[in-house]
């Protein structure tokens, strides 16, 4: 079995070493975007899941989801940071915003899991 040898300066920094190259034509390769594209996996991770056997699950709906959290989490975030730093001082219209902001993202929740 042959292994391509790795660079040297990757190989400390990645945790995969060996690439691997695959030819597809153009309705395997649309047929592949479209898979992971109803995936939160990147090409890469979807790829490797197939391969070795895993299951992939895919949830209707749970990208979007997966986006509501990001944003309230990165709403959280900043405003963590600046009530820190002393720039802001919460008040109920801080509060509320997120309240909205995560109503919306359990919501999204709700349809999800009714899918399942």
């Amino acid at each position: 079995m042959f292994f391509p040898k790795a660079n040297t300066t990757q190989a400390m920094t990645r945790k995969r070493n060996y690439p691997v190259t695959v030819w597809l034509d153009e309705k395997e390769l649309i047929l592949l975007k479209d898979k992971v594209s109803k995936t939160y996996f990147s090409r890469s991770d979807y790829i490797r899941k197939c391969s070795l056997g895993k299951n992939i699950t895919v949830v209707p709906g749970i990208r979007d989801l997966i986006i509501e959290f990001k944003k309230v989490g990165s709403s959280l975030d900043k405003i963590t940071r600046s009530v820190n730093r002393g720039t802001l001082t919460v008040v109920g219209d801080n509060l509320k915003n997120i309240k909205e902001d995560l109503k919306i993202a359990w919501g999204k929740l709700a349809v999800v899991m009714k899918k399942l």
